[in-house]
């Protein structure tokens, strides 16, 4: 287990401060998402991927991973960017991917979080077959893109978004399943699961035991008055700073430390999105969350 940091998380449009700012904060691993000295992931040409790469040696740093907001691209309201069922979106997402296999290649790492299909807004009122079908159907989809990157010796990490077929551990666990790939492995949002209205426990986190390859760590608010009979442990309510929330991590992250060791964990604290009154800075969120689970990390004797 390794920790690692979004350098967009770092609160600078400088990629160069965000390299500092992650050095100093004792982390020899970052994620590469946003604010790439104006380009981000999806955007970013070759010429300009070697420069920021020849940044990030000279600071003795490692990339985890590349994050895409391109491939199956989510949308949080209205009507989807593609159709799930558009052949000629999946050959655009397998080129997509191609480009970024040639990234992943000079930043010198393996792993690339994608999302699944998108998730319509009905879903939850479909049929057991209907959904069946879906769940299938996105699975050939990813299970395609599995083999893409097989051959170029890359493994692509699903995160639980809520607007995708793969909006919580369950639903992970069936892709995973469904593929039983293994350039196809999981990113696990942990907080996210509660946002799509499933509480991250050891038991939802036995559907994906053996996959996780990587989760994005954050702390969460409980949404004021929520816990009711039916619902005892309330609903999502904002991001908060983990080990100052509302939710309990020890027994989830000591379950991934015994079975996901090669876990990557990857703080993405979703700062701007925190109520004003837990306005700080971005560099001292992200030391107070580091602190927080490194110290459960510790406990469990699990910290590279």
């Amino acid at each position: 287990m390794k920790f690692s940091i979004f350098t967009d998380m770092l609160g600078t449009e400088s990629f160069q401060e965000s390299l500092e700012h992650a050095k100093s904060l004792g982390f020899t691993n970052i994620d590469l998402r946003g604010k790439l000295d104006g380009s981000t992931i999806d955007d970013i040409t070759p010429e300009k991927a070697r420069v920021i790469s020849e940044l990030i040696q000279e600071k003795g740093l490692q990339v985890s991973s590349l994050s895409s907001w391109a491939v199956n691209s989510c949308t949080f309201s209205g009507q989807p960017k593609y159709d799930n069922h558009d052949e000629e979106h999946h050959k655009q997402m397998g080129e997509v991917l191609n480009r970024l296999f040639e990234l992943a290649d000079i930043f010198s790492t393996n792993f690339i979080r994608i999302y699944s299909l998108y998730r319509q807004e009905d879903f939850n009122l479909l049929s057991d077959e209907e959904k069946e079908a879906q769940y299938r159907h996105n699975a050939n989809v990813m299970l395609r893109h599995a083999e893409l990157a097989k051959s170029r010796d890359k493994i692509l990490l699903v995160e639980n978004e809520p607007p995708t077929l793969t909006n919580s551990c369950k639903e992970l666990g069936i892709l995973m399943n469904y593929t039983n790939h293994p350039n196809l492995k999981v990113n696990w949002d942990v907080l996210n699961g509660w946002r799509a209205g499933e509480y991250p426990t050891v038991e939802s986190y036995e559907h994906i035991k053996g996959h996780v390859y990587q989760t994005h760590l954050k702390g969460a608010y409980r949404l004021s008055n929520s816990i009711t009979v039916e619902n005892p442990t309330g609903t999502f309510g904002n991001f908060a700073i983990a080990g100052k929330d509302d939710y309990d991590h020890g027994p989830v992250m000591k379950a991934i430390a015994e079975n996901d060791p090669q876990v990557i964990l990857t703080i993405d604290t979703h700062y701007p999105s925190f109520y004003v009154q837990d306005r700080i800075g971005e560099v001292e969120v992200v030391r107070q969350t580091k602190e927080f689970f490194e110290g459960i990390v510790v406990k469990e004797g699990a910290h590279e």
